[in-house]
């Protein structure tokens, strides 16, 4: 697995999904999927810089509202609001893996839509590189990201680890670097326990998908993927093209 994390002053889970391995020993191309926290005003003119085409912001309105940002990319912005069930995890300073894999599984329904049309997106071709942002680029993001990813073909194990790559990018902060405006109310130690959730809670979500609909892909399709257009992006989203 080899992701490529990208320096962006003020987002600090910023990185490109390519490198990670996927069917028939081809890796995932860069330069098609990034992820991180979504862009504030004055983060959103490093993170447009990347070129990215599309933002799909899966914040709720009211944080939205509150944070504006990804218009000033210059991207086409599309708000995908997802949410899960949070009861156990707000207002709780260490929560555990199992209180975020709750609120994941909570979220599935909303979130497998969203994966499917992301999908159709990298299919699309014109409309890449597609970033993919929530709050601070973990939950939300995270779980997005694990949908298009696995539904394509790439490994478990490297789904599971880049997602706990995100832990890494905030425990690697320091007290003077910048931060994304809405987690400057935690301090750094609250922010760290955050994000602190390992890959096994990734792995545990995925391997309930696969128990309950045989595939990834599978929940993708009885969310408005068509079976072509899943076809021809792993066809086409691999370093070697693969055909199914």
């Amino acid at each position: 697995m080899n992701t490529r994390r990208i320096t962006v002053p003020g987002l600090p889970n910023v990185r490109d999904l390519g490198g990670l391995r996927g069917p028939g020993g081809g890796y995932f191309r860069r330069g098609l999927l990034l992820r991180g926290p979504a862009p504030s005003p004055d983060t959103a003119p490093a993170l447009g810089g990347l070129g990215i085409r599309t933002i799909v912001d899966l914040r709720l309105e009211e944080e939205r509202r509150q944070y504006l940002g990804p218009e000033s990319t210059g991207a086409t912005v599309l708000s995908r609001p997802v949410a899960g069930d949070m009861s156990r995890i707000r207002g709780n300073v260490r929560p555990l893996p199992s209180d975020y894999l709750a609120n994941y599984r909570d979220m599935l329904a909303r979130a497998a839509p969203v994966a499917a049309e992301i999908v159709d997106l990298l299919a699309a071709g014109a409309q890449v590189p597609v970033y993919v942002c929530c709050a601070m680029g973990k939950d939300r993001t995270g779980v997005i990201s694990a949908l298009v990813l696995r539904a394509l073909g790439v490994r478990t194990a490297d789904v599971a680890r880049d997602y706990a790559l995100t832990a890494r990018a905030y425990r690697a902060l320091r007290s003077h670097d910048p931060r994304p405006n809405w987690t400057r109310e935690d301090s750094l130690a609250q922010l760290r326990l955050r994000t602190a959730t390992p890959a096994a809670t990734m792995r545990a979500l995925v391997a309930g998908i696969e128990a309950d609909h045989g595939s990834v892909a599978r929940l993708l399709l009885l969310h408005g993927l068509r079976e072509e257009t899943l076809r021809r992006t792993v066809a086409d989203a691999f370093t070697h093209p693969v055909h199914l």
